[in-house]
């Protein structure tokens, strides 16, 4: 079976090309195609022309590969959906050949489905519920959110997860030597975009709060608007001496920093669908201390893989940190359990789990 996928050449281009690898590993013929902006400062009718544009080279793609299936990487929320609809009405008006639709949803925001708006309500997610042969959510909060405002597609959805590559990510001396990583000290990482919703401020506010700094590195790896704001707000406080801020990384650098850290924090109440430094860090096998908040709530138990805290409760962060920091039996327990765990994200489980919905629609 061929399937012609359509990947954002910005995000989550790793992943894709990985779910693409995959997919030819198991038997079917894969190719892609670019799916998404490649240009995120364009203003509005740019960024419109760029769509139109783009979909007529993925018009064109069809016509050459003439696969089974399109299956196009994307959200749920506003701007996607005007994207997926412009998208899927031009294929639909000039690709004459049977195809088709596969929309996986890295992410949503509920308010596209349930917006009053003539346009949303009553074009786009009808057009789209009918017109999408098979939707792929990364939770079980998500798939039960989207049956319930656009039933259409309640039994066009299924759950799946990101692949999850741990060799990406290793220990090693010299990695540590590099940003100045103490062997002595227990070192806990956040990873991901600076910006108060993922937590960052719950995080930073806890360090002064527990009784065990003086044993540990505070770790941020990452840049966004909230960056300056946190080192200013570290200085007030006086812990500057405990917190490394290390800013932006490439993804493969960034992976790195898993295998070379000892808990990984991440108090996040953003609406996350599958967050992938979450899952790195357990598939490195680092004890977790999170939200619970859609994939996370899937797969994860607590005190097995993980210690659940409120969203923006920086006491129950530094409770936490103080357990896992005093608590070794209870890390090591928590880093089996996660590898263990892990070994659900395998390149050739999802793509097998994917295969068979593909298989399904024809």
């Amino acid at each position: 079976m061929k399937i012609l996928i359509g990947i954002n050449p910005k995000s989550h281009l790793l992943l894709a090309n990985d779910e693409l690898n995959g997919l030819n590993e198991i038997g079917f013929e894969c190719r892609s195609v670019r799916f998404g902006r490649k240009d995120f400062s364009s203003g509005f009718m740019l960024r419109l022309f760029d769509v139109i544009t783009n979909a007529f080279s993925i018009i064109i793609a069809l016509y050459k590969f003439s696969p089974a299936i399109l299956y196009l990487n994307s959200r749920v929320e506003p701007i996607a959906a005007v994207r997926d609809f412009i998208t899927v009405s031009l294929i639909k008006c000039f690709y004459f050949k049977r195809l088709k639709v596969v929309i996986k949803s890295h992410g949503s925001e509920p308010s596209v489905l349930i917006k009053n708006s003539f346009l949303y309500k009553r074009i786009m997610i009808p057009y789209l519920s009918k017109h999408v042969d098979a939707w792929f959510f990364l939770s079980t909060e998500e798939k039960n959110i989207a049956g319930k405002y656009a039933p259409v597609l309640a039994d066009k959805i299924f759950v799946t997860a990101n692949i999850i590559d741990p060799s990406r990510s290793k220990p090693s001396s010299e990695f540590r030597k590099k940003y100045h990583f103490s062997d002595d000290k227990i070192k806990i990482l956040f990873i991901g975009r600076t910006i108060n919703e993922k937590g960052v401020f719950e995080f930073l506010n806890s360090i002064p709060l527990t009784d065990c700094s003086d044993q540990c590195e505070f770790i941020f790896v990452g840049d966004g608007p909230c960056l300056q704001d946190l080192k200013e707000l570290a200085i007030k406080k006086g812990i500057t001496s405990y917190v490394k801020f290390l800013g932006w990384f490439d993804e493969q650098e960034a992976d790195n920093f898993y295998a070379n850290v000892d808990i990984f924090v991440f108090p996040t109440f953003f609406d996350e669908g599958f967050p992938m430094a979450l899952f790195k860090s357990v598939a490195a096998g680092l004890p977790v201390i999170t939200t619970k908040t859609r994939a996370a709530s899937d797969y994860l138990s607590m005190p097995e893989n993980v210690l659940w805290v409120e969203a923006k409760s920086e006491k129950q962060v530094a409770k936490a940190i103080e357990e896992l920091v005093k608590n070794e039996p209870l890390r090591k327990s928590m880093s089996a359990n996660n590898i263990l765990l892990s070994k659900q994200f395998s390149r050739n489980k999802i793509c097998t789990e994917m295969g068979k919905v593909f298989a399904s629609l024809t």
